[in-house]
């Protein structure tokens, strides 16, 4: 009997270790049965496409000019080299005018003064270009409509857009120096006498053009009104299309406020009013 008992206790040690053995089984045992938490390698998230931008048309006090995706004013910056493929903007120069990110696409309806195109800056930021020039915001500008960058240091200036819908007509105004001819709205159109004849150029940029706004074509004569010469039109740097007349550039006075006002005449002795006669 004893004998009995003794087999019967090994026997039960027996299972009992076999049992403990099964629940302390490897981690590979376990991940086997699936006894133990399977580690789960996170996804990749898919790349989002980037998505391509909708510029916009702005009316500014500088005329009406390209801007982003939120209406923010665009800029070409005057020492940037067309078609070199970079931009002379960088460091802190970035910071105050950021870079337009690409891709993006012309505001529907309206024609662009020259080809988008694209650059890729030293740290990878694709950036757009106009006319092989880089395209730039400004800081500065907090609002739609704002062009607080234009003229900045004679090298930053607006991307104007060309007149759309109907050509605008000239007009005769009586001024204190005599009929002259004057833009659509009425304001004196001036030459300037250091511009060169059918030189299919302006000298008035930086600057200058701020304070001397080039007249935008297209336009037609007055009605009845014979011209001291022919109307042409030459493309300025920045793509705009500025009116001539006998080969001169037009440009209106920014000191001129209202119709009839030549407050411009005479200037440095280089600035005239374009007479008219009766």
């Amino acid at each position: 009997m004893m004998r009995h008992y003794g087999w019967a206790a090994a026997a039960l040690i027996a299972v009992a270790l076999a049992v403990t053995a099964c629940g302390t089984g490897s981690g590979e045992a376990g991940s086997a049965y699936g006894n133990q938490a399977t580690a789960t390698t996170p996804a990749t998230p898919a790349s989002s496409p980037v998505q391509t931008v909708v510029l916009k048309a702005e009316t500014t006090r500088a005329g009406m000019v390209l801007a982003n995706g939120s209406g923010l004013t665009l800029y070409y910056f005057s020492v940037d080299k067309p078609g070199s493929g970079k931009s002379l903007c960088t460091g802190g120069c970035a910071v105050a005018w950021p870079p337009l990110a690409a891709p993006v696409k012309a505001p529907a309806g309206v024609h662009l003064p020259g080809p988008l195109g694209m650059i890729t800056r030293p740290g990878g930021v694709r950036q757009v270009t106009l006319n092989g020039l880089p395209v730039y915001t400004f800081v500065g500008d907090k609002t739609p409509g704002q062009v607080t960058g234009d003229g900045k240091e004679g090298v930053w200036h607006v991307i104007k857009l060309g007149a759309s819908g109907p050509v605008n007509a000239l007009k005769v105004a009586h001024t204190p120096a005599g009929t002259v001819l004057a833009s659509s709205r009425g304001l004196t159109l001036y030459t300037y006498s250091t511009d060169k004849p059918h030189s299919g150029k302006s000298a008035c940029t930086g600057t200058c053009a701020t304070a001397w706004p080039p007249l935008a074509a297209p336009v037609t004569a007055p009605a009845g009104v014979h011209l001291p010469g022919k109307l042409g039109v030459i493309t300025r740097p920045n793509g705009v299309k500025q009116v001539t007349l006998n080969g001169y550039p037009l440009y209106l006075f920014t000191g001129d406020k209202a119709p009839g006002q030549a407050t411009g005449n005479g200037i440095g002795g280089s600035w005239h009013v374009i007479t008219i006669k009766a």
